[in-house]
């Protein structure tokens, strides 16, 4: 007998405890303001978009920049000198990929400045461009040096990646001091 009153009081629990109908639209109402909300603190009202696409893009970029450092100091190892073209590291056709344009500059001498005063031929580098064609986006300078170090004839290679945080170019280049490299003013370096 204890069996039967005990599925009985399930059964009655069971029935209390549904929902009616009525209670569901406020619980769909709360579920979605707060997806909403989630929704919303991604959302770059300036520019009208998902912010995660940008950081993807960017990170896409990132990414890409680095390769093609990689390949130049590849390359220069095996032709003595850098290439100007992507094409040329064995990279594909990356010339354009979502909303970043890349490309090579040939192959530089020393960066003169103001402040700096570089010995004919003392490095050579190379310097890639990932420039957003978005608005908002981040652009980034690859820069690969090749330079002697004292008392050595071996060549060494160096890269780093100068982050600006808008998709303008940097009228200055990073340059390459005491065997470092320097990001232009305004922007970030990224390794």
């Amino acid at each position: 007998m204890t069996v039967k009153k005990m599925s009985a009081n399930v059964a009655k629990a069971s029935k209390k405890s549904r929902l009616p109908v009525s209670s569901l639209l406020p619980r769909i109402a709360i579920y979605s303001a707060v997806m909403a909300g989630i929704i919303a603190s991604f959302y770059d009202f300036e520019l009208n978009r998902l912010s995660l696409s940008l950081n993807m893009e960017a990170s896409e970029a990132k990414q890409v920049m680095a390769s093609i450092n990689k390949a130049q100091q590849a390359y220069y190892a095996e032709n003595s000198q850098f290439s100007d073209s992507i094409a040329k590291l064995g990279m594909g056709d990356r010339e354009k990929m979502g909303n970043y344009r890349y490309f090579i500059t040939s192959s530089l001498g020393p960066v003169q400045s103001l402040h700096n005063h570089y010995q004919p031929a003392q490095f050579e580098s190379a310097l890639a461009f990932g420039r957003s064609e978005g608005i908002g986006g981040k652009s980034y300078i690859g820069a690969v040096f090749a330079f002697k170090e004292e008392g050595s004839n071996l060549l060494t290679t160096m890269s780093a990646i100068c982050e600006i945080s808008s998709n303008n170019l940097m009228s200055s280049m990073p340059i390459f001091e005491s065997q470092e490299i320097h990001c232009p003013p305004g922007s970030t370096m990224l390794r």
